[in-house]
């Protein structure tokens, strides 16, 4: 019984531990990285971009909307890189199609919902 107790305790205590050092190696990650990171995101020319089909590549695409803590930044990623920094973020989701819907036209290309440690 005993060991089984401290067993439990030792999993616990290294989950934790695992947790807390995924969220530190993540403040050490550059924003863009993180990113390109997202399922469905791809990078040209340093800019991310939703991949939607293989014709978009050569298409007119934009950039996603960027989103932090609710507060719509636009179409920029180098705003979003000039005013976030990327210790301080503590999620990052992609959005697209009808989930992105909500945001109307100007995220039409997608969204990326940043929310940081206020």
């Amino acid at each position: 019984m005993l060991g089984s107790c401290s067993s439990s305790k030792s999993s616990a205590y290294n989950k934790n531990l695992s947790e807390e050092i995924a969220e530190n190696n993540n403040k050490t990650i550059p924003l863009l990285d993180r990113i390109r990171r997202l399922p469905g995101i791809t990078l040209r020319g340093g800019i991310p971009y939703f991949m939607k089909s293989a014709n978009q590549i050569s298409g007119t695409a934009t950039e996603p909307l960027y989103i932090v803590n609710g507060y719509i930044l636009g179409n920029s990623f180098k705003s979003l890189d000039q005013l976030v920094d990327s210790a301080s973020i503590k999620s990052i989701d992609a959005l697209s199609s009808s989930e992105a819907a909500s945001y109307g036209s100007r995220a039409a290309s997608g969204v990326i919902k940043i929310t940081t440690y206020k």
